[in-house]
């Protein structure tokens, strides 16, 4: 007759660490508000818009929400944009003068508040 013996190893018996899952706070605070918008040149006879980069506590930023008389127009990923690119994705137009901010986007989708606006006529 065979006994049978039941083994029950453990984690820590097999010299292993067992970490019990945390749960993470999701990100809830959004980052600074772009600044300095300002115009830095022109480019193909439009202005070049530079602002100075967000800062993210806890991610990093995604994206810039550049909003055009307060509606959002475009996303760049970058702290600057022609405003070129606004004629040909935001249906600017020339001779008129729009009022433009920026606001900045981390990666849990949180926004900053905006920057400071600046009047930009489309030539």
């Amino acid at each position: 007759m065979r006994t049978r013996l039941a083994v029950s190893v453990t984690a820590a018996a097999a010299g292993m660490l067992a970490l019990a899952p945390q749960a993470w706070a999701a990100d809830t605070d959004p980052p600074t508000a772009p600044a300095n918008l300002r115009v830095v040149g022109t480019s193909g006879g439009q202005p070049v818009l530079e602002w100075d980069a967000s800062a993210d506590q806890e991610g990093t930023i995604s994206h810039y929400r550049v909003q055009v008389d307060g509606a959002q127009a475009y996303r760049p990923r970058v702290t600057s944009v022609k405003v070129y690119d606004l004629v040909r994705f935001c249906h600017v137009f020339a001779g008129h003068t729009y009022t433009i901010n920026v606001q900045a986007v981390d990666t849990a989708g949180n926004r900053s508040g905006p920057s400071n606006s600046m009047r930009v006529t489309v030539s």
